[in-house]
């Protein structure tokens, strides 16, 4: 789910004096009309008064008279609003949008943090963020140091105090960018090499120009090819590919569906389409369909032994 897309869509409805069609939204947000229709469900599941017009020129819009207020979101569910849309990958207007006006209607909330970080990059891989992630995005939007003991990719282990402002994925690893005391200045941390982190008190925070995720050097796709991935997708397979690739990977042909994207030709490659059962077919690369073909063949062979 795109968070700037949904927040956008509520204030745009909010904002309307006439009825919201889909394909204004549509043309608004390049996002499709399936989305459309997901994002006006889940903004009436979660509370919000939309009647739906019908017939020509239909649409959407809130009842007369409400407005939505400070009080709709509590003050924890405001910092991760904002924190996620402060790390979404694209800055673009509507981000920063969404951002001022949800920052605007949380004037009550003191304790709300407005991040300055810039990006949150997703760049290949499945991971899940652990228990060291969610602590440290708690610390980033309390501003609340952390005492940490790192074990380098050198192998020298060091203890350090970091001043934590944004969480970065890339490559299916964990980055926090933090300000070190240890070293004065501001460095990238792997969570995956914090070997223990204890959470001290407030700091105050300092400016910095912002996040250059570039820097980040990881080996992930190194030497890999990547290739054009064409796969028909129906409905049993179509949550899990739109939540792998992306909604908007994912269009409508006739009674299925087509994905496209590119990807690096691995073992992971392989594995991921076989996870997706028999709702999908690879339709290219061929070398890519015949690889999965075989694999299959060797998975019933192992389990038809006796």
């Amino acid at each position: 789910m795109q968070i700037p897309v949904l927040v956008g869509m509520l204030s745009t409805l909010l904002a309307a004096d006439d009825v919201v069609r889909a394909d204004d939204f549509v043309k608004k947000y390049e996002i499709s009309k399936r989305s459309v229709y997901r994002y006006i469900a889940m903004l009436s599941e979660g509370g919000v008064p939309i009647e739906s017009c019908l017939g020509r020129g239909g649409g959407w819009r809130i009842v007369e008279n409400y407005k939505l207020k400070a009080t709709y979101f509590t003050p924890e569910e405001y910092e991760r609003l904002i924190f996620s849309l402060q790390s979404f990958t694209l800055q673009d207007d509507i981000t920063k949008q969404a951002t001022l006006k949800l920052t605007g209607l949380n004037r009550s909330h003191k304790s709300a943090t407005v991040l300055k970080s810039e990006q949150f990059i997703v760049d290949g891989g499945d991971s899940m963020p652990g228990e060291l992630v969610n602590t440290l995005s708690e610390c980033i939007a309390q501003k609340k140091l952390c005492h940490i003991e790192y074990h380098s990719k050198d192998g020298v282990d060091s203890v350090r105090v970091i001043e934590p402002y944004c969480l970065i994925l890339k490559d299916g690893a964990w980055y926090v960018y933090s300000f070190c005391r240890l070293r004065r200045d501001f460095r990238y941390f792997k969570v995956a090499r914090i070997v223990n982190l204890q959470v001290g008190e407030r700091f105050s925070g300092r400016p910095y120009d912002g996040v250059d995720s570039s820097v980040i050097k990881t080996d992930v796709l190194k030497g890999k090819e990547m290739v054009e991935v064409l796969l028909s997708v129906d409905s049993t397979a179509l949550s899990a590919c739109e939540e792998w690739l992306g909604v908007n990977a994912v269009v409508k042909l006739g009674e299925d569906f087509v994905a496209k994207a590119t990807l690096p030709y691995d073992e992971m490659l392989i594995n991921k389409i076989l996870s997706l059962g028999v709702g999908v077919r690879v339709e290219k690369p061929r070398r890519l369909r015949l690889a999965v073909i075989e694999r299959c063949s060797l998975i019933a062979q192992r389990n038809a032994e006796e």
